[in-house]
């Protein structure tokens, strides 16, 4: 029986470091394709720039971009917003806002990238504490 257990253990440490090579890769990429972008570009650009395929870990499929929203910005107007996977805070299998980075878009074209940039067109989502 302490030989199974020993195996299985293996077996899933394993499968654990596929997993985190592959969101090793997707995040370097990602950074070093942030190097690439152009205030101006068109969206079709800045996914082909940016990569579209996503990391096919063993336990967890991270798609590329992460997320995306629309917002509607200090000034009115509509800005659509493309997270990409570019940081690790914690190794815990969960991807959090602070491990993203946005990439704002405004009428099919960039217009920046990053938080600081972000946090200047759109207002601060409310928090609600319990």
């Amino acid at each position: 029986m302490k030989k199974i257990i020993v195996l299985l253990s293996l077996i899933l440490a394993g499968c654990s470091s596929l997993y985190l090579d592959t969101s090793d890769l997707l995040r370097d990429q990602n950074k070093e394709n942030l190097k690439k972008l152009s205030v101006g570009q068109p969206k079709d650009l800045v996914m082909e720039l940016m990569g579209r395929d996503p990391s096919k870990g063993v336990f967890m499929w991270i798609d590329n971009p992460y997320r995306t929203e629309v917002l509607t910005g200090k000034d009115g107007k509509t800005y659509e917003v493309l997270y990409y996977y570019t940081d690790l805070k914690a190794r815990d299998d969960k991807i959090t806002d602070d491990e993203l980075t946005p990439v704002v878009l405004q009428n099919g074209k960039l217009i920046g990238w990053g938080y600081p940039f972000l946090d200047q067109k759109v207002p601060p989502k409310p928090t609600y504490s319990r």
